[in-house]
């Protein structure tokens, strides 16, 4: 998620009441246009919604939350705005800048940027391995609300059905499963079947927007599904397409396709299935091991 200051300004005026769109317009000095545009994100986002024409709270956890933060501490605007969620959502666990960047996609100067902006309010600090996270003794409301945005996030997406689970998403793309047919590309185990591995399946593992996707992508999502499963059974069917296609996988570098090298040379490692057993499973698929 990610919302401009203009998003977040609209917020604060509604928390205050003020409900109008050329009363907020005039308060935060805006054209009426902007803050048009501003209440259709926050609308499509499920923080607000019409009520005869006013803008109104959702009755949700997640906008009750943000709305009490920013209409208490209105300093938390320019933390929020743009990036910033993300980057405080990545640093609920200790992380470096470089790990900051691999996880949100965000370039450098960005990230370090918001840094300066938290450090200022005492928001984010270094902890003792010299990692950037949350000053939870100084804000704790503000890592309560980051916590239940990072639960919703995970599990709602206005591109996709309420009862889909999702995998991993950003601005520009989401992997999920639904037990529906749904216009999206498969994906994962569920083109496993193209490839020579045909599976019975509880679900559909789809990926948006619609594409032809690579094997390297297919590889990908596959693992992506594995880190929130945790399925012995799913682990097991990577390792066979990986197996397979292995020579055109050679760029992808992931400690699961480092395990699977590992246990291809007679490693036992804890949680995945061992050489015999993906032999035993390779044989049905005639993929020689």
């Amino acid at each position: 998620m990610q919302l401009s200051q203009t998003e977040l300004r609209v917020l604060e005026q509604v928390s205050y009441g003020n409900d109008r769109i050329e009363n907020i317009a005039q308060n935060i000095h805006r054209s009426n246009s902007q803050i048009y545009r501003a209440k259709q994100n926050l609308l499509e986002q499920g923080f607000l919604h019409l009520n005869r024409g006013r803008l109104e709270p959702e009755k949700s956890i997640n906008s009750a939350l943000i709305l009490n933060l920013i209409s208490r501490y209105p300093n938390l605007i320019e933390l929020f705005s743009d990036s910033g969620l993300k980057i405080l959502m990545s640093i609920l666990k200790p992380k470096s800048i470089n790990e900051i960047m691999k996880e949100t996609g965000l370039r450098k100067s960005t990230i370090h940027k918001k840094i300066r902006v938290g450090s200022n309010i005492s928001a984010i600090v270094i902890d003792k391995n010299h990692k950037y996270t949350i000053n939870e003794k100084i804000w704790p409301n503000m890592k309560n609300y980051l916590e239940e945005n990072k639960r919703y996030e995970e599990t709602i997406d206005n591109r996709i059905p309420v009862n889909s689970i999702i995998y991993h998403k950003n601005e520009d793309e989401i992997l999920f499963s639904n037990n529906s047919k749904l216009k999206a590309s498969f994906t994962a185990f569920s083109v496993y079947e193209k490839y020579g591995i045909k599976l019975l399946l509880p679900t559909n593992f789809y990926y948006l927007p619609n594409k032809n996707l690579s094997k390297e992508e297919i590889l990908l999502h596959s693992i992506y599904i594995i880190n929130k499963e945790k399925d012995y059974r799913y682990l097991t069917y990577v390792a066979l397409f990986y197996i397979k296609f292995r020579c055109e996988f050679t760029k992808i570098k992931n400690p699961m396709l480092k395990n699977f090298n590992n246990i291809l040379k007679g490693s036992k490692i804890e949680g995945y299935p061992t050489l015999d057993e993906i032999k035993e499973k390779g044989e049905l698929y005639d993929i020689k091991i």
